[in-house]
C-alpha cells in the first residue's frame, strides 16, 4: 500500500485469534493493533449451558400455595471453568419469593449473589466447573390466585460471552380442571 501504510496478512485458523499490526511512518508515527475472530457457530442441537426447572408443592392447600423452585444448571463448554454465570427465574404469574430461601440460596455452593428484580430472581453463580451440574432452590408463596397460570421461563447465561446460553421453563404443578378456568 502506499503512504508508508504496511499491513500484514496471513491466514488463520479458524478459533485462533489473528494479531495484526498496522505501521505508518510519517512526519509522527501511530501504531495499531487488532485481533479478528472467526464466528464459527456451534453444531445444532449444541448449549454451551444447560438448565432445567421444575416446582413443586401441596396444591390441596386452601391457604396460601408455596411451591419449592428447583433448578440445574450444568456447564458443557471447552473451558474447565466459567466465568461468573447468571441464572435469571422469572416467577410465575401471582407468585412473589420467599426471603427466607431467598438467603438459604445466597449461601449455596458458588453463588455470589442473590437479587429479586420486578418478578424474577437473579443468582449470580462463580466458577461452574465444567460436566459437573449444580442443584439449586427458593420457594414461592402465592399472593395472587391467578388462573390458567403459564409456564414461567428461566435462562442461564455467560456474564462476558451472553452468546453462551441456555433456557428452560417451569409450570405449576397446581393444575385446575379447565371447567373451574371458564367464566
Amino acid at each position: 500500500m502506499g503512504n508508508g501504510v504496511r499491513i500484514p496478512w496471513a491466514p488463520v485458523n479458524p478459533g485462533e485469534s489473528c494479531p495484526a499490526r498496522v505501521i505508518h511512518s510519517t512526519l509522527s508515527s501511530s501504531v495499531s493493533q487488532l485481533a479478528l475472530r472467526y464466528n464459527i457457530p456451534p453444531p445444532p442441537g449444541f448449549s454451551t449451558f444447560s438448565i432445567s426447572a421444575e416446582a413443586r408443592g401441596l396444591c390441596n392447600v386452601t391457604d396460601k400455595k408455596t411451591l419449592k423452585v428447583l433448578f440445574t444448571v450444568s456447564y458443557n463448554g471447552k473451558r474447565e471453568e466459567t466465568n461468573m454465570v447468571i441464572v435469571n427465574v422469572k416467577l410465575l404469574s401471582g407468585f412473589s419469593p420467599d426471603k427466607r430461601s431467598l438467603e438459604n440460596l445466597q449461601r449455596a455452593p458458588l453463588v455470589k449473589r442473590v437479587d429479586t428484580e420486578d418478578g424474577h430472581v437473579i443468582v449470580y453463580i462463580d466458577g461452574l466447573r465444567r460436566l459437573l451440574p449444580m442443584n439449586y432452590s427458593f420457594n414461592i408463596i402465592e399472593d395472587v390466585n391467578v388462573r390458567n397460570l403459564k409456564p414461567a421461563v428461566v435462562k442461564i447465561y455467560d456474564y462476558y460471552q451472553t452468546s453462551e446460553h441456555a433456557e428452560s421453563e417451569y409450570s405449576s404443578p397446581c393444575h385446575e380442571p379447565e371447567e373451574v378456568n371458564k367464566v
